[in-house]
């Protein structure tokens, strides 16, 4: 197989960088003389100094190639796959350490000769000073377009530029910023704005563009994609543009150095200054003004999702009234794309949870005598790497000591940043390596089985909300929720994955949410001797009928018994009277 690695940088003008079409053709013409199959693997608008990590189709390339599913690797040129020398050493060790060919422009490039691997350090050398000289031209010439009102970058919603690289108002978004001026000024809320601006299906910034958009979750840390034409209007956007002095036709330079602060006043406003000035007075009047939500506390929003749609099932306080629950985001708007699921009781939900992990004593007999699983094996992997990465940081860090010590090369700029970002990253992979380990400690039986009985006997009925929170998070994976229809009312199914294990847990209820049946139990492997020995022995007859070879030695030590499903049909009940109640 043959990879075929594209990318295009984001500091690039249409017309000064290769296509990615051009790339792609290249490949495709080696692909056909080799008479190999071919994969591509694109990062856009991908900056050639990013670690591998940062940057996601070069990180599935390098680990496809550690599985030896590709073989060769073409590029248009060396600068697509790096502008930083240690991106270059890890790709051209793990190229030889995988013996796989290198095709920068279709030619094969040989990396174990001595010549070859000279060329390429100093090509590499040369990518990343280009990129620094680069870097400094671009922010130049970004600070000289300010000072001359001119635009660069992505241009704010409401503007777009003219022939001359002035600011030009585009009146198909400026109406919806004059309308959020207005709204404001009458006392309308954020988050009131942008749902009006929904319903009337006014465009984002976004939505002229094709692409993803990555968040991550402040508290699970878990990265959640959205397509860029599907991104809608939110409160806190409203509320920094009307903030943002452009609309009154003042351009700021350097935001967060209010010393270095530059206000700039370009050629057009949308706004005219009295309107933004009164807005801005009455804004912290508004009585649903940004960061309203911030007050109330969801136990479990960022590990609940929706097993009609797999879009998140978030949680909705009311400042008055009952109606409390946890709903699928699909079921809101501006989506209402979602027609099978059904809110559930936001107290009730919470209450179960906290009901099974830490009050049924079950649970932690059965996390502690889980059988080990191969969830560490892929953090094994990512560490290995990462001391791979350092021991390579370790050589580049002595290697520029020593050209330091040279008096014609001491005072050399490039030279001296070279060694203080190497020693920068060498501290963030010690960090790194020290978090994986910790992981794969977590990950192991011993210390799983440990921490899961910890955590679980730290609850108490007293302890704060943030602390509950905590616990939860670090036992639950995930949570994935249900509703099936019936003529009278329904009943919702819940299946909950335990973090650091592969085991499940499958409850059933109905609409009322107060008796949860704990209907069974998912296993990977078996769980004790005992069902070890009655696997392994099923197994062994198994093969014997069917004339197979019987099991080796370090075959019967490496089997893990049969995946299987429990039941349990336990109950779980809840008394609506003593549901703890988050503010």
């Amino acid at each position: 197989m043959l990879a075929i690695y594209c990318r295009t940088s984001k500091n690039k003008e249409e017309g000064t960088d290769y296509s990615i079409e051009t790339q792609q053709q290249g490949g495709i013409k080696l692909a056909n003389q080799l008479g190999l199959q071919y994969k591509f693997y694109i990062d856009e608008g991908m900056s050639g100094t990013l670690i591998i990590e940062d940057r996601p189709a070069l990180a599935d390339m390098m680990s496809d190639l550690k599985k030896g599913i590709i073989t060769n690797i073409y590029c248009i040129d060396q600068s697509r796959i790096e502008r930083n020398s240690i991106v270059w050493d890890i790709f051209s060790a793990e190229c030889i350490t995988h013996k796989c060919n290198y095709y920068p422009n279709g030619i094969e490039f040989d990396l174990t000769n001595d010549e070859s691997v000279f060329n390429s350090k100093l090509m590499s050398l040369v990518n990343s000073y280009y990129a620094k000289i680069t870097s400094r031209k671009v922010k130049l010439a970004n600070y000289n377009k300010t000072l001359k009102g001119k635009t660069h970058g992505m241009k704010p919603y409401g503007y777009q530029r003219d022939e001359e690289n002035n600011f030009e108002i585009f009146e198909e978004e400026a109406q919806y910023v004059r309308k959020m001026f207005e709204l404001s000024l009458k006392g309308v809320g954020t988050y009131t704005i942008a749902n009006i601006l929904n319903e009337e299906g006014a465009p984002t910034k976004f939505n002229r563009f094709k692409g993803k958009i990555k968040r991550k979750d402040d508290y699970t840390k878990n990265v959640i994609e959205f397509e860029k034409s599907d991104v809608k209007w939110r409160g806190n956007v409203i509320h920094d543009m009307l903030r943002n002095p452009i609309y009154k036709g003042i351009r700021v330079w350097n935001k967060g150095e209010i010393d270095k602060r530059i206000d700039v006043k370009i050629n057009v406003q949308i706004i005219d200054d009295d309107l933004w000035e009164k807005v801005n007075m009455n804004l912290s009047t508004n009585i649903k003004n940004v960061g309203k939500k911030a007050e109330y506390h969801y136990l479990l929003n960022g590990i609940i999702t929706c097993g009609h749609c797999g879009n998140e099932v978030l949680g909705k306080k009311r400042p008055q009234g009952n109606d409390n629950s946890y709903k699928c985001k699909g079921k809101r708007p501006p989506h209402k794309n979602c027609d099978d699921s059904r809110a559930i009781s936001l107290p009730k939900l919470e209450n179960f949870i906290i009901q099974h992990l830490f009050k049924t004593k079950k649970l932690k007999d059965l996390l502690i005598e889980a059988p080990k699983n191969n969830l560490s094996i892929p953090l094994r992997e990512k560490l290995e790497k990462k001391k791979k990465e350092l021991i390579i940081l370790d050589k580049q860090v002595e290697r520029l000591i020593k050209l330091l010590k040279d008096p014609e090369l001491e005072n050399d700029e490039i030279f001296k940043n070279d060694y203080k970002l190497s020693k920068t990253k060498k501290l963030k992979i010690s960090s790194e390596i020290e978090e994986l380990q910790i992981k794969v400690l977590e990950m192991e039986n011993e210390t799983r089985s440990s921490r899961a009985k910890t955590l679980i006997e730290t609850y108490t009925d007293d302890i704060q909300f943030i602390e509950i929170k905590r616990l939860v998070h670090l036992l639950i994976e995930n949570i994935i929720i249900k509703h099936t229809k019936e003529e009278k009312s329904g009943y919702y199914s819940l299946v909950i994955k335990y973090k650091g294990y592969s085991e499940q847990s499958f409850f059933l209820t109905n609409w009322k949410a107060l008796n949860w049946m704990w209907h069974s139990y998912y296993r990977e492997k078996a769980t004790d001797e005992e069902q070890l020995t009655e696997d392994l022995t099923i197994y062994e007859e198994t093969l014997a009928i069917l004339g197979k070879p019987a099991l080796t030695v370090d075959e019967k030590i490496d089997f893990m018994g049969f995946e299987s499903s429990s039941s349990v049909l336990e109950i779980i009940e809840l008394s609506p009277k003593e549901l703890i109640q988050f503010d």
